[in-house]
């Protein structure tokens, strides 16, 4: 499997790390480019792992029709065109969060996976590690009954973002909310099996042009409440989510799950039995049809939507419904 690495700072390092990973388990990987506007970059990379015979391009354009895969780990206002000249080429795609930077975007990306038959997958870690699997299995399984609202918190020290990239908003096409925060929102809507169906939020710029900090309430689909905190000027990490059904309450809080059951007592869930991998494993393992793609687009798309209507809620001081965007596109919801 030829691989190209498109974008060559921290997280294309990290995937990179676990492409090689998997070569020494046995894997058919071959990373035979690697993608920066900054050459240095890529060639720092190149010299850290040893990748002699990998090529260091400035325009993945280069790399278009020579490889099966593609990890995109570029600017966010990037992925779009280079998830879709990848597909074209017939190249497997994983791409970093957020998958892209609007509804119409995220339409087109599903569009062209569905029709492809390719592996497009978005680099949501929860996906794959246990306390966030093990939240999934016990609120399909019904543990807590039927799902009633949903409360997450992420604190950041998000304004260290300033001088980079991230802190250009027709760049990084937005601030905390979509970047850190497009984990978060996709935790609840995963982990629920639930769509947002409106949405309504406050931000505070911090002086930015991106958003820091925002208070956002969505309802989602069959009436539960989702309610979100980012505190983007936090002195350093903060993870809380809690889901609340009509049986109880469940509490993620890395590396925690507590269940507390109504009428009973509380339990910290059991996390061995629950598998532990990370999106490339997947991403790799799913193209060789060893494993389910973990993170489709669909999930991206999920994630815009109520990203979108958050935004645009700001804009025009109102609730806004995700049905309003899709009739602005004149699209179907998938």
């Amino acid at each position: 499997m030829r691989v190209a690495v498109v974008g060559c700072g921290g997280m294309g390092n990290a995937h990179l790390r676990d492409l090689l990973q998997l070569k020494s388990q046995g894997f058919d990987v071959d990373v035979r480019y690697l993608v920066d506007v900054d050459a240095s970059k890529a060639e720092a990379l190149r010299a850290k792992y040893g990748l002699k015979e990998a090529e260091v391009l400035t325009d993945y354009r280069k790399a278009l029709g020579k490889v099966d895969a593609a990890v995109v780990a570029t600017p966010h206002a990037e992925h779009y065109q280079q998830i879709m000249d990848f597909v074209a080429s017939g190249a497997h795609v994983l791409v970093e969060k957020p998958m892209v930077c609007n509804l119409r975007q995220a339409l087109d990306v599903y569009e062209a996976w569905r029709r492809s038959g390719l592996v497009v997958e978005v680099a949501f870690q929860r996906h794959f590690e246990k306390p966030w699997v093990a939240a999934r299995d016990l609120v399909s399984k019904g543990a807590i009954g039927k799902i009633e609202m949903v409360s997450m918190i992420l604190g950041q020290a998000y304004t260290g973002v300033k001088g980079t990239w991230r802190a250009v908003r027709k760049i990084s096409c937005g601030g905390e909310l979509i970047d850190s925060g497009s984990h978060f929102m996709d935790a609840a809507l995963w982990i629920t099996g639930l769509r947002a169906e409106e949405a309504f939020a406050y931000m505070d710029y911090r002086g930015f042009e991106i958003d820091i900090n925002t208070a956002l309430v969505a309802k989602l689909e069959g009436g539960p409440l989702l309610l979100f905190t980012v505190a983007g000027d936090d002195p350093g990490w903060l993870e809380v989510e809690i889901f609340w059904g009509e049986g109880g309450r469940l509490i993620v809080q890395p590396p925690a799950v507590l269940l507390q059951r109504k009428g009973g007592g509380g339990e910290a869930v059991n996390l061995e039995p629950y598998p532990q991998s990370r999106p490339v494993f997947n991403f790799v393992k799913a193209i060789e049809k060893l494993e389910e793609n973990g993170s489709p687009p669909l999930c991206g798309l999920r994630v815009q939507e109520l990203a979108d209507a958050a935004y645009r809620s700001v804009e025009l001081g109102r609730p806004v419904k995700v049905a309003e965007l899709y009739e602005e596109l004149g699209a179907a919801r998938p």
